[in-house]
Parts: C-alpha cells; sequence; structure tokens
C-alpha cells in the first residue's frame, strides 16, 4: 500500500498539495450567509473544496478554513476563484472544486504556510 503522501512528494506543482479534512465555511460572492464545506487537500496557493452545492468555474467564494495550531483553534480567510468544478461520482449532493487563491492577507499566508509546514516536513 502507497503511502498517502507519495503522491504530494512527487507531484510537480509549484505547491505541493497535502490532503488534509479541515472544516471550511465558504460564502459565494451573491450569498449573505456562508455555508459548510470541508477541504480535500490544499496548498498555499489554493484549496480542493468538498461542497454541498455546484459552482461554476470562475466563481468567486470567499472562504475561512478552520484548525487546531499549537493547541489552539486558528483560521485564516482568503477569497479564491474556482478553477474547476464536478459532482463527486458516488453521491448525489456533493460536488468538489479546486479554489485558486486570489486574495489572501499577507499574515494569513504566513499562518497557512506555518501551520502547513508544522504538519508536512
Amino acid at each position: 500500500m502507497m503511502h498517502p503522501l507519495v503522491p504530494v512528494l512527487t507531484e510537480k506543482r509549484r505547491h505541493p498539495r497535502i490532503p488534509l479534512r479541515l472544516p471550511t465555511e465558504y460564502l459565494p460572492e451573491e450569498a449573505v450567509k456562508g455555508r459548510l464545506c470541508h477541504t480535500i487537500n490544499i496548498c498555499e496557493g489554493g484549496v480542493l473544496l468538498c461542497l454541498p452545492e455546484k459552482v461554476r468555474v470562475g466563481q468567486r467564494l470567499g472562504v475561512e478554513i478552520y484548525y487546531y495550531f499549537e493547541y489552539d483553534l486558528a483560521s485564516f480567510e482568503a477569497l479564491g476563484e474556482v478553477v474547476w468544478a464536478e459532482k463527486l461520482e458516488d453521491s448525489e449532493t456533493e460536488y468538489r472544486c479546486a479554489l485558486e487563491f486570489v486574495d489572501l492577507a499577507l499574515n494569513d499566508l504566513e499562518k497557512l504556510k506555518k501551520f502547513l509546514r508544522k504538519i508536512f516536513y
């Protein structure tokens, strides 16, 4: 059985994607109230989300991703653009989408980098 991080280590991407399920709140630009979802994988440049609804390519979503770091609940916020989206084959109600971060505050980027270094390296 292959270790789950082998694909991460062999990918030729600017930022390696780390398989990680984190609770997330997302807010489509036209929405008033946030909705819950979770990450499938994450990197410094974006995130793969599992969503309860279909989104379209080019749509922008605000996200707040929650994680535990050094015994505290932490989060960071970002604005992302949907790069691709599809319905999960084995589900009637779940979708996944790749979200590229287009607006991530420097302090939130540093929090994300620190968290990813802690769990990945």
